[in-house]
């Protein structure tokens, strides 16, 4: 099980030989942006995982959580009001998103190989660039550094 994010959509584009050997600093601008990117790569890795086992019994998922007030951008300005304010209004309960990840990971009836939304674990399509199967195989190929 794999947990992605909506913000895979504003990943800015992917480059599985640079992206998985990105050491430079980075600052708040480029944050989100990076975010995104690791989300992306994390839904393709998991595409690509479940075909290389496809056939073996082995079910691989990804999900998207949907929003949740988990403080992940605690150090963004205004970030503590925005989470007071989300949490008054009911908005971002963790407790939906943490839903959909129990239900693909006890349930067998909902579980299947694929990426799925937190929305009534309807399939979602790996968002661009990241949903052709050549990019998912580059990056599962890419040779580590280490």
């Amino acid at each position: 099980m794999t947990v992605a994010s909506e913000a895979a959509r504003h990943s800015g584009g992917i480059d599985p030989e640079h992206d998985l050997t990105l050491t430079e600093d980075y600052g708040r601008p480029q944050s989100t942006r990076l975010y995104g990117r690791t989300k992306l790569m994390a839904i393709m890795f998991t595409l690509e995982l479940g075909r290389q086992l496809a056939g073996t019994g082995v079910t691989v998922t990804c999900c998207n959580p949907g929003f949740n007030t988990t403080g992940l951008g605690r150090d963004l300005p205004l970030s503590g009001l925005l989470e007071r304010l989300l949490t008054r209004l009911g908005v971002g309960d963790p407790r939906r998103g943490a839903s959909i990840i129990v239900r693909l990971a006890a349930d067998p009836a909902a579980t299947s190989d694929g990426y799925f939304s937190v929305n009534d674990v309807k399939p979602l399509e790996c968002p661009e660039p990241g949903n052709d199967e050549a990019t998912q195989q580059a990056l599962w190929t890419r040779p580590q550094p280490w």
